[in-house]
């Protein structure tokens, strides 16, 4: 399939962001949202595949949190199992890692732990949902080379959905021994005026109040840390691994429904896409997204993506708040899939005044 603008672009207005007015949304990407697994995979998949055929040598794939996470991994798999994968993230972990900016974004803090025992390559990856100016792709790519001399030479390709970088700026890149492959090339334009008349209101906020039952499933087979290093024959192998012990946890709870949605939260999206197509693949009705760190402006208007949104506290910091877009209040069951190893009880109760007539079941990676 060839994807076009119409497939990966919807546009809307960030909340309270100076640096960026827009955000591109990309309606296949499983975040912003809800889509059928099956179709955001295909993306994905998309993407892994034309990056291989062209790289076949590439020993080494980085993603981008948070909303890259899905994609990059997804199209890890299209590579041999020998390939190691992992992503940036913005959160705190045992470990030396690099510390690099993406200077447009709400949360501008990214860390790599980018371990001593790397693949010998002199072709990497870099995956991220949207590339408009390169300038976060040359920080990382300056540190790495300075941190790891065996790259010194190496090329970096910086792989997306969507380019939109100017001819100055891949002149820059290139200069850098960087290359652009992506879906969708689109012209570097400013999109500002065009979502200057969309008049946005805050994502609501939900209250907290004593969390309505909810199953907690602790998964018997665990999710692997996707921001360390791992080859794809491990993450291919722990990913399905946990989406049939899971399948097998909660038959019993949904067998007499049909129509569910399986949510991840922030930087843990792939699981529930996993998780999503085998259910898929079972005759349930699915639909993905993802919990995220992004404010994006609510506007009823017909031609605006984002027609309702509710800030919710973070499965990983109840100090923090993440979003929710979009979102089936009516599925008969919603399945929430974490790595959070943290309390989720403010999150859940946030959950319960979200979805009070579905199931919920919390499952634990």
């Amino acid at each position: 399939m060839h994807y076009n603008q119409t497939h990966l672009l919807r546009l809307a207005k960030r909340y309270q962001n100076s640096k960026r007015s827009y955000l591109l949304v990309n309606p296949l990407q499983a975040k912003h949202l809800a889509v059928e697994p099956g179709e955001a995979l295909h993306m994905m998949q998309t993407l892994g595949r034309k990056l291989y055929q062209k790289y076949p040598n590439a020993k080494l794939i980085i993603g981008f949190a948070e909303t890259a996470t899905a994609i990059a991994l997804h199209s890890a798999m299209q590579f041999p199992e020998d390939v190691c994968f992992l992503h940036t993230t913005r959160e705190k972990l045992d470990g030396d890692c690099l510390n690099f900016k993406e200077e447009h974004s709400h949360a501008v803090e990214q860390r790599l732990y980018l371990s001593e025992t790397l693949p010998r390559t002199q072709e990497i990856i870099l995956i991220d949902d949207e590339i408009s100016t390169g300038k976060t792709i040359r920080n990382m790519v300056s540190q790495i080379r300075e941190a790891f001399p065996a790259f010194q030479n190496a090329k970096f390709i910086a792989g997306s959905v969507i380019n939109r970088v100017s001819e100055d700026n891949l002149k820059l890149l290139e200069a850098d021994n960087i290359f652009c492959e992506c879906l969708c090339q689109l012209d570097n334009l400013d999109y500002t005026s065009q979502v200057e008349k969309f008049q946005v209101s805050a994502p609501e906020e939900l209250p907290f109040s004593e969390a309505l039952p909810y199953q907690c499933i602790i998964s018997r087979s665990r999710l692997p840390e996707s921001r360390k290093l791992h080859t794809v024959r491990e993450y291919r192998k722990h990913y399905q691994e946990f989406a049939e012990t899971v399948y097998d946890e909660i038959r019993p709870i949904i067998q007499n429904h049909k129509n569910l949605l399986v949510l991840g939260t922030e930087e843990c999206m792939y699981p529930a896409l996993i998780l999503g197509e085998l259910l898929e693949n079972q005759d349930y009705f699915i639909k993905c997204h993802a919990t995220t760190r992004s404010p994006i402006g609510i506007c009823q208007d017909a031609s605006y993506p984002i027609q309702k949104g509710f800030a919710l506290a973070s499965f990983y910091d109840p100090s923090r708040k993440t979003y929710i877009y979009n979102t089936d209040q009516t599925a008969d069951a919603v399945l929430i899939v974490t790595d959070s190893k943290n309390n989720t009880e403010q999150a859940m109760q946030n959950f319960s005044i979200l979805f009070p007539d579905s199931d919920k079941i919390l499952i634990k990676g």
